[in-house]
């Protein structure tokens, strides 16, 4: 094992001179063409020459018009003749461009796949997964850009000879696809640490949330996207981004009057993110629905109750809305009233809210904090006397939920049947009585009632 990993060091070590190699030829071959600068005798001031001379000859032209076709097969000619002297000159310089960045581009090609495979390997076993992951997502850009630059390197002395205007071009190009990479490796960046966080808002001992999570992910992303793109086109490219910017202001205006509704939704979204008045999960109760938020968009949440119903409900609604949280980190919360008849004694009443506690205590595991079961006499009522009860299943799902809401009935049935306590039912107890009639005697009847 150690063998085979010293091997695949001295392969990479090995590479990586082949690489450095590379990038000092070209410097050094940039290098050489300082002195022939001095001489005036270079190929570069030649060609500028060239290009001067053909620039003041299409000056003199005004239009096309008066050029006769021997002229044109003569610029041709003349044309050809200088790419031919061009290529012959720089024939030496154009080899080692290909030669150098054939090696340079297979150097990195196998580093890249090695180096993964190595930070691979490294997450597999968990060993600093944060380090480990962050090499990972920076390898293939910093890898890329190396071979990028040791490219254009390679290429510089040729890029000396070409005419100004092409040789400003390509520096452009080069300096554009560097920040491309560069904000590739700065997005890997973005999306390791969203992972990360990600986890940590799956945990129950935060309060973060994984919307909130999703929403600064992605906003990070879309900043570094826009503002590369920007950076490239005003810096680089010495576009007008103002007149842009301008543009897209008047047309995203447009767009806004257009899609009240969407741009409402849109906002009701970062009104739940911001406020969170329920996470992925939560068991809500807006309104008739009754349910567990399964998504939250950038327009709609989506609900779904016990029956397997899913309720769409735009995200502008849910926030004008009331919503009840019934779920509590994984407890959802039972109300239940229990009647007594009026006949109950007042030691039957408290040995009731004893069987109640004995029952609902520690019901399926321990009560978490905050969610012992509350019992107590509420009142009396029209036809009972009521125990008012509440308590936090240990579950999350319809199912688990009405399993234990059954046992819990039928314990209570059987418990107070056993301790002789009855339950009242709505009764109504009518009393008629004769209206009093007065006799000659001026004596007024007796009652008759009926119960």
């Amino acid at each position: 094992m150690n063998q085979t990993r010293g091997k695949r060091f001295g392969y990479t070590a090995l590479l990586l001179l082949l690489l450095a190699a590379g990038l000092i030829s070209a410097f050094s071959a940039n290098a050489q063409l300082l002195p022939l600068e001095e001489e005036g005798k270079n190929a570069a001031q030649v060609v500028k020459r060239e290009a001067k001379t053909a620039d003041q000859a299409e000056k003199r032209d005004d239009s096309l018009d008066n050029v006769t076709p021997d002229e044109i097969i003569s610029r041709l000619d003349t044309d050809a003749r200088e790419t031919k002297n061009w290529f012959a000159r720089e024939r030496g310089h154009l080899l080692n461009f290909l030669i150098g960045s054939a090696v340079s581009i297979l150097a990195g090609v196998f580093l890249t796949w090695l180096f993964r495979r190595l930070t691979r390997q490294k997450m597999d076993h968990g060993a600093h997964s944060l380090r480990w992951e962050i090499l990972h997502v920076l390898t293939t850009p910093v890898i890329l850009l190396l071979v990028l630059t040791s490219c254009f390197l390679f290429f510089f002395p040729v890029l000396r000879s070409l005419p100004r205007n092409l040789h400003e071009l390509d520096m452009r190009f080069f300096y554009a696809a560097a920040t491309l990479v560069i904000a590739w490796g700065i997005l890997g960046l973005v999306s390791v640490m969203d992972r990360k966080i990600r986890k940590f808002a799956e945990r129950s001992d935060n309060s973060l949330d994984n919307l909130t999570v999703s929403l600064i992910g992605n906003t990070l992303k879309i900043a570094i996207g826009v503002t590369t793109v920007l950076f490239i086109g005003q810096n680089i490219f010495q576009l007008d981004i103002t007149a842009l910017l301008a543009g897209a202001g008047v047309i995203g205006l447009a767009i806004a009057l257009a899609a009240k509704d969407t741009v409402s939704n849109f906002f009701g979204t970062v009104v739940i993110i911001a406020d969170c008045p329920f996470r992925l999960g939560d068991r809500i109760k807006t309104g008739d629905v009754n349910g567990i938020v399964t998504h939250v968009g950038m327009r709609s949440s989506k609900i779904r109750t016990e029956n397997d119903s899913v309720y769409t409900i735009p995200n502008s609604i849910l926030t004008n809305a009331t919503v009840c949280k019934v779920n509590r980190s994984g407890h959802i919360k039972h109300v239940m009233d229990i009647g007594l008849t009026y006949d109950t004694t007042p030691e039957q009443m408290k040995r009731a809210m004893e069987i109640l506690h004995e029952i609902m205590d520690n019901f399926h595991g321990p009560d978490a904090g905050g969610c012992a079961p509350r019992i107590y006499f509420s009142q009396f009522g029209p036809s009972a006397l009521n125990i008012h009860a509440i308590i936090w299943f240990k579950t999350d799902s319809f199912d688990g939920e009405e399993a234990l809401l059954n046992e819990l009935n039928m314990t209570i049935l059987t418990r107070f049947n056993e301790a002789g306590l009855n339950f009242a039912y709505p009764t109504q107890t009518v009393y008629l009585e004769n209206l009093p009639q007065k006799n000659k005697n001026n004596s007024v009847p007796s009652h008759n009632s009926l119960k």
